[in-house]
């Protein structure tokens, strides 16, 4: 080995140890940051059998890598993270990943350390950044031109391919943190240095004190008067370091910076540090979710609940209601818990009372106090509008307002006058309010708030909550949003630029592609003559790819922000590369033709999307299918109204009655105070900010031309919907995972569990995804299943499964020369997916054309083959988990005849059964020795319904001939691959008819009806 080639694999080794302790699994989640602490490399330096000095032997190592003495400094590692960046894009194309980390972090550890030494002696001025980093390189005067114009060249490059080997990996090795507004090659090396660990983990304490949304964007610049305030404190609540470097001044607005990112990355979750001290009381906010369908729209107000220390637990007690009673629960995103699904509440106790929830395992509680004027801002990762304490600039929100006229009088007056709002809801109509079921009583909902600008001399304590607490922002808003750790939007729904910034004359948005982005380099700009602007990026043709977006206020760069989109045809490497390959294995359990399992490699007769794989010719049995529906088909009156639990009761003479708050302000302790003082009002909790010194008001004469905010000049509201395709390949884009991802996206389209569990179920059914479920039948994973074209009975061949943009390009160019065409039908109605098929095209053409596009299948005769391989609905019933009959406040039995939900005093006869406990239901089915031995079989509420048929050898189908349509009872779908075998027969979904009561699924001819009536009834 050449004397070269040994000093790079010892830079090498340097590279990888280090890597491994700033990116590991350990971080995930949490912002990663080049920490040269030097215990950390010491014990780098000792993994790698270092028993010198390891900062000076680091520092030799990353000299002698940099070729000083040659005409190209930096050109190894210029070549070699070139050279890392082709793997990168090589892997993405085979949706796998680069395992190895950019080979320049050693190098930027060394940055790094010249950042860290700044103003740690008098050899160099404190802000004298390259001085010491060549002072620490020991770069002969000689070559100092030379090494500085390379490190302008590489710096940012450089640093930018840590954030994208962050990215590949989703967080999974930490969060990407290398950015910085101002200081151009300086700052992100003193952003790694300036800000501990110990007190980063003390950030949440900042965000809690002043009200932040987990996630929220904020302006360095506005954040530094509120860090001012909270590490002025006394006792300071950060280190003496960081207190030293903050009283400096130089530092701070990197040390803003810092925070910044922090909080973009922070989930709400908790961290007490290393301070010891007691953690606060848990949060309760409430929440809304708008559903809008056919016929009108309405509210489901709920809570989410967040304890200091996280629990598992399945329910909570109601310590403010009578006879306190509990309520099942379910894990959210950011630590929280929800209410499970189907819940219901009282919405008057919900919103108007004191709300105290606990749980049983430490005794921790969650208190909510009722509020007048209530803003909600959209959370992402649930995908609902969560409570919040206050406003923030440019967001999307809406505004629970108590029903009074003066307190709604100011609340619109203040948002029209600072932004704009769409609707105002109430329970019933009136003049100008519009009704929105589920509103409780006395109170207002203003759906589609935006605020610009910040409101002055605000004197009702009650608005207090529409201030904005930071005075500019640059946010992305709308759109598709991605799951994952990393912030990313959809290609195919990108979101719009706001910006606001109070009392700017001007502002400008620039934005910029960034290395690796698809197509040709794009750099835009918009220039808006206020202190707002609105950006739509829908129709600005953007590939996938990292884009970097600048915020411009009279000519000053204040903000800086990325857009990263993605779609199918950029895959989630980590997704695709640690989800489960999922199949149906029928020969292993019967269980299979209801939930996929991780693929064994064992199995004989399994499925895969829609092929059958091992299939007889033959289905197990055929039976002639009735021609008539054996249900009713007319709709009956409603048999049981869900009674919703009442969770408080409101005070009458709480400040939400009366209006009258009591503000406790801090006991005064002498001295100089600066900033402001908070106040609390002891019975809502409403914070109101005082200045601690009083300032004379000036007088100041209106100029003739005073800046006004002209809402007219923002372009149209932006009211791009999520569709049903863009969902889809928002889920071929991630590959698969856990149940909670698809969730994530699908409720961007329709936030109801509901909808959820129809958009699953659809695509299931579709073939393009398979789906492991739990015991009680519950979705648990997903995957996207592979590219195939499945025969459908007419002849076409329906794309099922991972079909992005480009690979139905790639189909497309070649169907032709087999003298098809490639069709997309778009049916009409909402949750419909467009239809891809091949035309005009035999079996052993698409054989051939699967074959030269590559990684893509056929399923020959698809309805008929997956038949043929099903097991009877008895073999499937005797698989299903048989448990004692659990207690219950309320039973219902299904009637085949009505084909609906009927109460009943008790379970003692052989049914279907939906038994409800508490905030929950179980449906089982129950045969005449588990009436006898109270027990029953654990099934979906779709499945025992056929099994109730079944028991009565009547089964819930009907075949009409002359459509070709076979038909079961609304809410009775096809479970598992048996619905998936009628809707392959079209290659669509089935469609409800509320009119009638049925499901029809249509193009199924009459030997697959027979069949599937066979397989039905025994």
């Amino acid at each position: 080995m050449s004397n070269a080639a040994e000093k790079w694999q010892r830079y090498l080794a340097w590279n990888a140890a280090l890597s491994a302790q700033w990116f590991s699994r350990e971080l995930a989640d949490h912002p990663a940051y080049l920490d040269v602490d030097p215990e950390l490399i010491e014990k780098v330096a000792t993994d790698l059998g270092i028993t010198d000095d390891a900062v000076k032997t680091l520092v030799r190592d990353v000299r002698r890598s940099l070729w000083l003495h040659d005409d190209r400094p930096l050109a190894m590692h210029a070549s070699s993270l070139e050279e890392w960046r082709l793997e990168l894009r090589r892997a993405r194309s085979q949706k796998s990943f680069v395992k190895s980390p950019p080979p320049v972090v050693a190098l930027l550890a060394v940055y790094t350390l010249a950042a860290h030494q700044m103003g740690a002696d008098n050899q160099f001025a404190a802000n004298a950044y390259r001085p010491r980093l060549q002072a620490l390189l020991q770069v002969p005067a000689t070559e100092s031109r030379r090494f500085d114009t390379a490190f302008s060249n590489t710096s940012e490059d450089f640093w930018r391919s840590v954030n994208e080997y962050l990215e590949m990996y989703e967080g999974q090795l930490g969060m990407p943190t290398a950015y910085a507004l101002g200081h151009r090659y300086v700052g992100i090396p003193q952003s790694q240095a300036l800000v501990r660990s110990a007190d980063r983990r003390r950030l949440p304490q900042f965000f809690r004190m002043f009200g932040f949304a987990p996630g929220a964007e904020v302006i360095p610049g506005d954040l530094e008067r509120l860090l001012d305030l909270w590490i002025g404190q006394n006792p300071s609540p950060v280190t003496t370091n960081l207190q030293r470097l903050w009283r400096g001044g130089k530092a701070r607005e990197r040390i803003a910076g810092v925070v910044s990112v922090e909080l973009a990355h922070w989930d709400g979750s908790y961290d007490r540090g290393d301070t010891g001290e007691t953690p606060i009381g848990g949060e309760l906010q409430l929440t809304a979710l708008l559903r809008r369908r056919l016929g009108g729209q309405n509210v489901e107000l709920s809570f989410a609940a967040r304890f200091a220390k996280p629990v598992d637990v399945t329910e909570l007690q109601v310590k403010s209601a009578e006879g306190v009673p509990t309520v099942s629960v379910v894990p959210a995103a950011g630590g929280r818990l929800r209410p499970a699904p189907a819940s219901r509440f009282d919405e008057i106790s919900l919103v108007g009372a004191n709300v105290t929830l606990a749980e049983g395992v430490h005794g921790q509680t969650a208190t909510r106090q009722p509020r007048r004027v209530v803003p909600l801002h959209r959370d992402d990762l649930l995908g609902v509008f969560v409570e919040a304490e206050r406003m923030q600039l440019a967001e999307d929100a809406m505004i629970l307002v108590k029903d009074e006229p003066t307190l709604t009088e100011n609340v619109l007056e203040i948002v029209g006058q600072h932004g704009c709002y769409d609707t105002l809801f109430a329970c019933e109509a009136r003049d100008g309010v519009v009704a929105m079921p589920g509103l409780p009583e006395g109170w207002l909902l203003v759906d589609g708030v935006q605020i610009y600008a910040v409101p002055q001399d605000v004197k009702r304590a009650d608005l207090n909550p529409l201030i904005p607490l930071t005075s500019a922002q640059l946010t992305l808003a709308g759109g598709m949003k991605l799951p994952g750790r990393v912030r990313k939007w959809s290609s195919h729904l990108p979101p719009e630029i706001r910006a606001a910034v109070t009392d700017a004359r001007k502002l400008e948005v620039i934005l910029r592609s960034m290395a690796g982005t698809v197509g040709d380099p794009v750099e835009l700009a918009w220039v808006q003559e206020q202190s707002m602007i609105v950006v739509p990026l829908a129709d600005e043709g953007l590939g996938d790819g990292d884009y970097e977006i600048s915020l411009r206020s009279d000519g000053v760069s204040i903000a800086q922000s990325t857009l990263r989109l993605r779609s199918g045809d950029t895959p989630d490497l980590i997704g695709w590369e640690t989800c489960t390959r999922l199949v149906h294995e029928l020969d292993v359990g019967r269980l299979g033709a209801l939930s996929a399992t991780e693929m064994s490699g064992e199995s004989d007769l399994l499925v895969d999307g829609p092929r059958a794989i091992g299939a007889p010719a033959s289905p197990a049995v055929d039976m002639d299918t009735s021609t008539s529906p054996g249900w009713a088909t007319q709709k009956g009156t409603s048999v049981q109204r869900v009674i919703p639990v009442v969770l408080g009761e409101a005070d009458p003479n709480s400040c939400l009655v009366t209006g009258m708050h009591r503000l406790e302000l801090p006991t005064f302790m002498g001295g100089y105070v600066r900033g402001h003082i908070d106040g609390v009002c002891t019975g809502c909790g409403l914070v109101k900010r005082f200045p601690a010194r009083p300032r004379a008001k000036k007088r100041q004469a209106k100029s003739a031309n005073e800046f006004r905010l002209d809402i007219a000049a923002l372009p149209p509201r932006f009211t791009m919907r999520v569709d049903p395709d863009s969902c889809l390949d928002a889920l071929i884009h991630l590959g698969g995972g856990p149940i909670g991802a698809l969730e994530r996206v699908a409720t961007q389209s329709e936030g109801s569990s509901l909808f959820v569990d129809e958009f699953v179920r659809t695509l299931e059914v579709l073939g393009h995804i398979d789906v492991r479920r739990d015991d009680r039948l519950l979705p648990v994973e997903w995957e996207v299943t592979p590219c195939q074209l499945a025969e459908l009975q007419d002849g076409r061949f329906l794309l099922t499964g991972a079909w992005s943009d480009s690979r139905r390009a790639d189909l497309g160019s070649v169907v032709s020369d087999f003298g098809g065409r490639l069709t997309a039908d778009r049916p009409d109605g909402a949750g419909m997916f467009t239809q891809w098929t091949l035309r005009g095209v035999d079996l052993d053409a698409a054989q051939a054309m699967a074959e030269e596009i590559g990684d893509c299948d056929v399923a020959p005769d698809a309805a008929w083959q997956l038949l043929c391989a099903l097991p009877t609905l008895g073999e499937v019933e005797a698989a299903l988990p048989l448990v004692d009959i659990p207690a219950y406040t309320k039973a219902q039995v299904f009637d085949l005849d009505l084909a609906s939900w009927q109460p009943i005093p008790g379970v003692a006869r052989a049914g279907a059964y939906r038994l409800e406990q508490s905030f929950r239901s179980v449906t089982l089915w129950i045969d005449e020795d588990g009436a006898r031995r109270r027990q029953g079989r654990l099934a979906s509420v779709q499945l025992v319904k056929h099994l109730a048929a079944r028991a009565a050898g009547r089964p819930l189908l009907a075949h009409l001939p002359q459509s070709q349509t076979l038909v079961t009872a609304l809410g009775a779908d096809l479970p598992g691959l048996y619905g998936r075998v009628a809707a392959l027969c079209s290659g669509a979904p089935p469609s409800p008819s509320p009119k009638t009561r049925c499901l029809a699924y249509p193009g199924v001819p009459s030997r697959v009806a027979r069949g599937l009536t066979g397989l039905m009834s025994q």
